[in-house]
């Protein structure tokens, strides 16, 4: 994991032990992703996915991301609890509204 990565998860006070880079290769396409699994002080599973692109989030990419969620969930045998996605692009109101059980978190 690249520095960069970790200063950002310091600035939101994000702490998971046991933190895996996984290869978004795996269950995707998508080439402006990366994709971390780790779990949190309360021994949740959290998937936290890193979005780097200039054009707009909307809720099309969102179901992409819950799909490749469900894969990862299958191939590690796990219950992954919370959801997180970091993005340094705009992002669609209502994505932000009508998915309360994912965070969403801007980086520069």
């Amino acid at each position: 994991m690249d520095n960069r990565v970790c200063n950002i998860f310091n600035q939101h006070k994000i702490l998971l032990k046991n933190l895996k880079t996984l290869d978004i290769k795996e269950f995707s396409k998508k080439r402006n992703y990366q994709l971390y699994l780790g779990v949190d002080s309360n021994g949740f599973y959290n998937l936290l996915f890193f979005r780097e692109s200039k054009s707009r989030f909307v809720n099309k990419e969102l179901e992409e991301l819950k799909k490749i969620s469900q894969l990862v969930k299958s191939k590690f045998d796990i219950n992954i609890v919370k959801f997180g996605l970091f993005y340094n692009s705009a992002i669609c109101s209502k994505v932000i509204k009508s998915n309360l059980d994912w965070k969403f978190y801007d980086f520069m």
